[in-house]
């Protein structure tokens, strides 16, 4: 299918003269908070300056009021064409029939558009096909269904999209099987009372299997349905196109330790130097006899014949947590299905080496852990921040990380070697304040019997770290405002201003935007900080990093307290379903917690339950229920939860029973289920 560039152009970006400078451009790209702005000439379009090519000019300029640099590689297209792409040019502009730009489009923009209509059209055909089609993740989420397949088993998509379709569909087949390759066709299946007939099959995605995907008609259907079985076919290889895989390794392995087959995500920096392809026929106690990894988990499974959870390293210190479970067929072992996940760290900061014994260097012991992708562009954007010397507005919820990241900004910067001072404005008494930043001379005030230097000149050729800025007073803004224009201070109680080469940054979880407008801030200041702003994204916009950070507070908490504390993988998936109100720092705490209380070396589902909703604050908390479920098993969750934290906190029936609005002998009767 062909579509035309209206079809997917964006509203022309904001437009600045060939002669500007670099400081009108950023001035302006600050106010439309744009990544792009138009190069015109005499009205006549010649370019374009984006927003990362402006930071690279700033980088090392000696002035920003020097001109603009712009790149030229801009294709005009008629926007009632058809879209067409060429490899020479960054950014496509669509003209009218006068010759008028009426919108642009990047062509990384354009393809991904483009790639998003093909797929809407695709779930349009396939909701429009006369068959059922559901494809789940490696955990029988359901991940799609068409509309035909919200038919036949008389619920709609929004309602089963999510939930574990193993537990809900009856079949003749194990979906373990199916992930681990088979398929399975003429499977008989049953579904609210409606019984069918169909096939499941594993769906790949580059040669890996990332869930299954089950094909079925009605079995009353089934002789119309199997004149449409190569349709079928075909649209199956296009679901395996579109199929997301997993993030998780699934290896299956023979109780002799012989690797009989490995899908998902290979996790390839854990198993160096060996391929995927090489890995399958070799035994996993060789391996470990090489040094390869340790510890075995699959040896301890055999031993307990149990599912075992635990942490494992390579010999190049990458580290995987990994679940081992046993499949037992009439009382014997068949094989072991090992699921592993990446929790090594994606990226931090190094220490820089602190040469002068005045220098006030950050804590690096915070370094930055991360995988998710939003934080992968906040660190990139860091990096290029760092660079310069531009002032930078860290935002963000309390316990984010914004001193974390206002030290790295440093360690990334030709500073590094210089101080880093930090100060929390709202920490300080106002009358201290003024004294704290700027100094004092002797005899400025009764108890000044020494002069004092400030913190600007403590950080002199350096880094100052404003943090909660926003709670800084108004007669101290106008003071920070000089320091910022004149780059120069002078103390309490003194004449002569002291000159200081200091880079400012600046953090707050509140709207300065607001606070602007409400008068408690004073605008040319927010302007002077508001130079180059990061938004720091909070915990719960990045739960894949949740399980990185738990470990990593693990292991240091671990070494400081002399304890050889383990995570199991249902407590850690239930720290990632918590929506984390304090962040980061709760998040520590919560580790900490669960380090120092408790004798029982595995830290279980129970004891991080305990930790994060067992409170003994009056504030409401999240209920969370695990896992999908049927609807009856998710009320007894949430009854199960509600038990157990009011037993918890007010120990006997009587008192949990008044709390919760029931009968003492209703919770007598659960105690000893929920107890367990």
């Amino acid at each position: 299918m062909k579509w035309k560039w209206q079809e997917i152009l964006l509203p022309l970006p904001p437009a600045v003269s060939s002669e500007a400078t670099v400081q009108e451009v950023i001035d302006l790209l600050t106010r439309e908070v744009g990544q792009t702005a138009f190069v015109y000439e005499q009205g006549k379009l010649v370019g374009y300056l984006t927003l990362a090519a402006l930071l690279r000019q700033v980088n090392g300029a000696p002035s920003l009021n020097q001109s603009i640099d712009y790149e030229k590689d801009l294709l005009l297209v008629r926007a009632s064409g058809w879209v067409e792409f060429c490899h020479n040019c960054h950014i496509v502009v669509g003209v009218n029939e006068q010759g008028e730009a009426v919108g642009y489009i990047t062509i990384q923009e354009a393809k991904a558009h483009l790639a998003q209509l093909q797929l809407d059209s695709l779930n349009h055909s396939l909701d429009s096909a006369e068959i059922g089609i559901v494809t789940t993740n490696q955990q029988f989420e359901v991940d799609f269904m068409n509309e035909t397949a919200g038919q036949i088993l008389g619920m709609p998509r929004s309602i089963l999209t999510g939930r574990n379709y193993q537990k809900l569909l009856a079949a003749d087949v194990k979906m373990e099987d199916i992930l681990a390759g088979d398929k399975k066709f003429g499977v008989n299946s049953s579904f609210n009372f409606k019984k069918m007939a169909g096939h499941f099959s594993p769906v790949y995605h580059e040669g890996q299997v990332g869930g299954i995907v089950h094909i079925f008609y009605l079995q009353e259907h089934l002789e119309k349905a199997v004149s449409e079985l190569e349709f079928v076919r075909e649209l199956t290889e296009e679901l395996q196109a579109i199929h997301t895989a997993s993030n998780e390794q699934i290896m299956v392995i023979q109780p002799s330790g012989e690797i009989s087959s490995i899908a998902g995500t290979f996790l390839a920096s854990f198993w160096q130097p060996y391929l995927k392809e090489d890995l399958i026929g070799q035994n996993l106690y060789e391996l470990e006899a090489k040094g390869l990894f340790e510890p075995n988990i699959v040896d301890l499974c055999l031993k307990e014949r149990q599912r075992v959870s635990l942490a494992q390293s390579s010999r190049q210190g990458v580290k995987i947590l990994s679940t081992a479970a046993p499949i037992i067929k009439k009382g014997k072992l068949e094989k072991i299905i090992v699921l592993s996940r990446d929790v090594s760290i994606e990226g931090y900061a190094q220490k820089p080496q602190a040469e002068s014994e005045h220098q006030v260097m950050p804590d690096f012991t915070k370094n930055l852990v991360y995988r998710s992708s939003v934080m992968t562009e906040l660190v990139e954007k860091l990096k290029e921040v760092a660079a310069t010397e531009s002032t930078v507005l860290i935002s963000g919820e309390s316990g984010s990380g914004k001193e974390v990241i206002a030290s790295n900004i440093h360690a990334y910067s030709r500073r590094s070697q210089a101080p880093f001072v930090t100060i929390n404005c709202g920490a300080i008494p106002e009358n201290l304040l003024e004294s704290e930043l700027f100094g004092h001379e002797k005899g400025a005030f009764t108890s000044a019997s020494e002069k004092k230097k400030g913190l600007f000149e403590a950080a002199d050729g350096g880094t100052i770290f404003l943090d909660e800025i926003s709670e800084m007073p108004l007669h101290m803004q106008v003071k920070l405002l000089r320091v910022l224009q004149e780059r120069e201070v002078v103390r309490i109680g003194g004449l002569t201003p002291i000159k200081v080469n200091v880079r400012v940054l600046a953090a707050t979880n509140r709207n300065l935007r607001k606070m602007v407008a409400a008068q408690t801030f004073r605008e040319d200041l927010f302007y002077r900080l508001h130079v180059i702003p990061l938004q720091i994204p909070p915990l719960r916009k990045r739960k894949e990093d949740i399980a990185l950070l738990a470990l990593s507070f693990l292991e240091k908490l671990n070494e400081t307290y002399n304890k050889e504390k383990k995570l199991s993988r249902e407590g850690l998936q239930l720290l990632e379903s918590y929506r984390w109100p304090g962040n980061i720092r709760e998040l520590q705490n919560v580790m900490e917690r669960l380090v120092v209380v408790g004798q029982q070396e595995m830290i279980t589902e129970d004891d991080v339950f305990r930790a994060v909703w067992d409170t003994e604050t009056e504030e409401t908390g999240y209920l969370t229920v695990r896992g999908m479920m049927p609807l009856r098993e998710a009320v007894e969750e949430v009854e199960t939860q509600l038990i157990r934290m009011a037993l918890s906190k007010y120990k006997t029936a009587a008192k949990a029973s008044d709390v919760l609005g029931v009968s003492a002998s209703t919770i007598s009767r659960r105690m000893s289920k929920v107890s367990k």
